[in-house]
C-alpha cells in the first residue's frame, strides 16, 4: 500500500500450492522480491505415530521468495524436503495448533514456520515453532547449513534456551560469528520451558561452535507469558521494541535492556502478531469518523463527541462545530489535543448538528468530517443511558421480565429523526410532546405490541365517515336521474313508474348501501317482452 492505504500491488505464491498464509510477509532485495510462507496439506506416512491402517496427513511448512512485478516463484523450499518429522517437539492431538493427521482439515503441523529472513549472500533464516529450532538455509540448493537450537543443534548453547519462538531475524554476520535476534515464547499454551517470554539476541561462534546470549529483554515485572505470536525489532538507535504476542502489549528497551515504554493495544481481548516502529506519515482517503450523543434534547444535557481517523498520523488536534440545523450557521464549540485513537469532547451544550475537523501542527486543517446528527436515545430508553454514551443492550425486556420477546411497533413510526428534521413531533426517539410512543406489550402477548389499537382505530373511523360522505352524495345524485327520467319518460303510452329501487328501501337494509349503478345492465330482446297480465289470468 502507498501512504494513503491504496493497495498498489499485490503479490501471491506460485506453483499451484495452497495461497499464501499470514505467518510471512517481508519485502527484500530493496523490494523487488517478497518472502511468503504457504501452509500445504500432504498425505504422509504416519505408522511411526500410531497411525497403521492407512495414511495420515501432515502439514508441511513452505517459504517462497516471489518477483513483486511478476508473481514468479524465484525460491522455494519445502520441510519435508529436508527436515524429519521425528525433530518436533509438538506431537499430533496435543495443542490447539498441532492438529490429528487424520484428515486434510486436520493434518499434523509437525513445523509450522513462522517467520523467514535472507541475508546478502542469498541465504535464508528461518524459525520453526513446533522444532524449536533456528534454520540457516542454502540459498543454492535448499540444504540446512545450521540449526540453533532443536532436537540436533549444530552449536553448544552456553547461557540460554527457548522454545516455541518466533520472528528470527539477521542482525550482523561474518566468515566466524553470527548476530540474530528473536522472540522468546517459552510456552505454547500446554508447555512451559521458561517463567516468561522475552527477546533474545544471540552471538553464534562458528569456530568454537557455541551460542551465548548477549541481551534478553524482559517484559515489566518479568511476569507476562505468551503462548503463541509475538516479534522483537532491533531500531536504528539500537532500541529494541518487543510485541508481546497473544498479549496485546508494546515495550521498547534501550540497547541495555532497560524498559523505556510500555502500553498496550488491548487488555485480554485481542491478539497482536508483530508491533513494528518506523517513520510513517499516513493520509487516508476516507474522512475523520465522529459519532455525537446527548441523553436528551431539552438543553439539560450535554453534547459529547467521539471522533477518530484511521491511519492518519499527522492529527494534532480537533476542532469542533455545532448547529442547530443540519445547513448551518454552525459555531465553533472548541479545540482539543488529539488523545489515542479516538478524542472524546464534551459541551455543556445541546447541538442537533455538527462535524469536526483535523488539524495539524502547525493549525492546517487536514480533513473534515460529514455532518453528523446527535444521537439521543428515546424516552423509554433515557432511564438506562448515561450523560455520556448508551451501553449495549443484552436482552429483551426490562430486568426481571421473565421471556420477553421483540415488539412489532405500527408501521410508520419515525425512528431516525434526520430522516425528516422539520417535523419533531412524529419522531419516536426524540420524545416530543406528542410524539409516537409505542407502549409495551401486556405479559403473555407474545410480543405483539399493544400500541397499534389507537392508530389503527383513529384510521379505521376516517375511512368510514370518508365512505359515508361519498355514498349520501352518490344517493342524492341517483334521486335526481330518477326524477329527470319519471317526468319524460314512457313506455306504449303508458306513463313510466318511479324508481322503487334503494331510495325506497330502509336506512337498515344493505340494498340500500349498494350503488345500483354499478350492477350490470340487463337486456332483453323486444321480442321477449311480455305484456302485463292479472294475477288471475
Amino acid at each position: 500500500m502507498d501512504n494513503r492505504y491504496r493497495i498498489v500491488k499485490t503479490v501471491t505464491t506460485g506453483g499451484g500450492i495452497a495461497s499464501g498464509d499470514m505467518h510471512e510477509f517481508r519485502l527484500v532485495n530493496d523490494g523487488k522480491t517478497a518472502l511468503m510462507t504457504v501452509y500445504q496439506q500432504r498425505q504422509f506416512d504416519m505408522s511411526l505415530w500410531n497411525l497403521r491402517t492407512g495414511m495420515g496427513w501432515v502439514m508441511e511448512s513452505v517459504f517462497q521468495e516471489i518477483d513483486v512485478e511478476t508473481n514468479q516463484v524465484v525460491f522455494e523450499w519445502r520441510s519435508l524436503d529436508h527436515v524429519d518429522p521425528s525433530m518436533s517437539y509438538t506431537y499430533p492431538s496435543a495443542t490447539d495448533t498441532s492438529g490429528t493427521g487424520l484428515e486434510p482439515r486436520s493434518p499434523w503441523d509437525y513445523f509450522h514456520i513462522n517467520s523467514v529472513d535472507k541475508n546478502k549472500d542469498g541465504d535464508y533464516l528461518i524459525s520453526s515453532r513446533h522444532t524449536s529450532c533456528i534454520y540457516k538455509i542454502s540459498g543454492k540448493d535448499g540444504s540446512v547449513l545450521w540449526r540453533l537450537h532443536g532436537a540436533k543443534p549444530s552449536f553448544k548453547n552456553i547461557n540460554f534456551s527457548f522454545s516455541q519462538q518466533h520472528d528470527a531475524r539477521w542482525l550482523a554476520e561474518n566468515a566466524t560469528h553470527t548476530f540474530l535476534s528473536l522472540y522468546n515464547n517459552g510456552y505454547n499454551g500446554f508447555n512451559q520451558t521458561h517463567p516468561y517470554s522475552s527477546g533474545m539476541i544471540i552471538l553464534i561462534d562458528h569456530v568454537a561452535k557455541t551460542a551465548m546470549q548477549v541481551r534478553e529483554y524482559k517484559p515489566l515485572n518479568d511476569d507476562m507469558i505468551s503462548s503463541s505470536q509475538g516479534n522483537m525489532q532491533v531500531l536504528p538507535n539500537r532500541n529494541v521494541l518487543t510485541g508481546w504476542g497473544n498479549n496485546a502489549y508494546i515495550s521498547e528497551h534501550d540497547e541495555q535492556g532497560n524498559l523505556v515504554f510500555w502500553g498496550y493495544i488491548d487488555q485480554d481481548r485481542i491478539m497482536n502478531y508483530r508491533a513494528l516502529k518506523f517513520e510513517w506519515e499516513g493520509n487516508p482517503t476516507d474522512v475523520p469518523a465522529l459519532w455525537t450523543y446527548a441523553k436528551t434534547n431539552d438543553g439539560s444535557s450535554p453534547t459529547t463527541f467521539y471522533v477518530s481517523w484511521n491511519g492518519a498520523t499527522r492529527v494534532k488536534h480537533w476542532r469542533f462545530y455545532g448547529a442547530a440545523n443540519s445547513t448551518g450557521p454552525y459555531v465553533w464549540l472548541g479545540q482539543v489535543d488529539k488523545r489515542g485513537f479516538e478524542t472524546t469532547y464534551a459541551n455543556s451544550t445541546f447541538y442537533p448538528w455538527s462535524y469536526v475537523e483535523a488539524v495539524d501542527g502547525q493549525r492546517k486543517v487536514l480533513g473534515k468530517s460529514r455532518n453528523q446528527f446527535t444521537f439521543t436515545p428515546s424516552p423509554d430508553l433515557q432511564g438506562y443511558c448515561a450523560d455520556d454514551f448508551c451501553s449495549k443492550a443484552e436482552a429483551y425486556g426490562l430486568p426481571g421480565e421473565e421471556d420477553p420477546k421483540p415488539f412489532i411497533p405500527p408501521v410508520g413510526i419515525n425512528s431516525v429523526p434526520w430522516i425528516d428534521p422539520a417535523n419533531p413531533e412524529s419522531h419516536y426517539n426524540l420524545g416530543q410532546p406528542g410524539a409516537a410512543t409505542p407502549t409495551p406489550a401486556p405479559q403473555g402477548a407474545k410480543g405483539v405490541h399493544a400500541g397499534w389499537i389507537i392508530p389503527v382505530t383513529g384510521i379505521a373511523l376516517v375511512a368510514i365517515g370518508v365512505f359515508l360522505i361519498l355514498r349520501v352524495n352518490r344517493r342524492q345524485r341517483h334521486l335526481q336521474r330518477a326524477k329527470e327520467r319519471n317526468s319524460s319518460e314512457s313506455l306504449n303510452g303508458h306513463e313510466a313508474k318511479a324508481p322503487t329501487g334503494a331510495a325506497g328501501l330502509r336506512w337498515w337494509d344493505w340494498r340500500r348501501w349498494v350503488d345500483s349503478q354499478d350492477e350490470p345492465h340487463h337486456y332483453f330482446p323486444l321480442s321477449e317482452q311480455r305484456p302485463h297480465q292479472h294475477a288471475d289470468s
